[in-house]
């Protein structure tokens, strides 16, 4: 038995459990049969890719909410994922992503660089920015708003939007983008 099979066949027992699915039930939801699934949940068989997807699916979660981390998610400064647009000189770091609705993202965004314009999200999805440092415009189809280095705004985002730094030097945000 593999450490990984046992978590993994531990998360799906106790998602399904707390859903009040039984293993037929998910066996029917899943396409994966139930004495694949009971050898799933003992931590005996590691599924493949597209059955472990297939299971989570029929749980109605993604397969990263069964496939558990041990401790603390940690990434080391200059590990980020990191996107520099050569146009704007505009810099996204991706920080973390903590689950499929949340990631939290740093901009360093130079004096007058305007930002793409971002496709609107689903509806009900949120941006958070905090500024750092500098002054940041917001655009959106329903208002402007200006931010001061300290100040927070909370954000609709399912319509086009996008920023603009409008500091003398760069402006420097936290962005948290929350799904619906």
């Amino acid at each position: 038995m593999q450490e990984q099979d046992v978590r993994f066949g531990d998360a799906v027992r106790t998602r399904r459990t707390r859903l009040g699915v039984t293993l037929d039930q998910l066996a029917e939801t899943s396409g994966v049969s139930a004495a694949a699934l009971s050898r799933v949940e003992r931590g005996l068989l590691s599924p493949s890719l597209r059955n472990a997807v297939a299971i989570a699916r029929g749980l109605g979660c993604e397969l990263g909410e069964l496939v558990e981390r041990e401790g603390a998610q940690v990434t080391r400064a200059g590990e980020n994922l990191r996107f520099f647009d050569e146009t704007t000189g505009i810099e996204r770091l991706a920080l973390a992503r903590p689950s499929p609705d949340v990631e939290l993202l740093a901009y360093t965004v130079p004096a007058g660089a305007t930002s793409s314009r971002f496709a609107a999200h689903e509806p009900g999805a949120r941006e958070i920015f905090h500024v750092l440092s500098g002054r940041l415009e917001i655009h959106t189809s329903r208002e402007t708003i200006t931010l001061n280095a300290g100040d927070t705004a909370t954000l609709r985002v399912d319509s086009e939007h996008w920023f603009k730094g409008i500091a003398k030097g760069p402006t420097r945000i936290i962005l948290t983008v929350l799904g619906p």
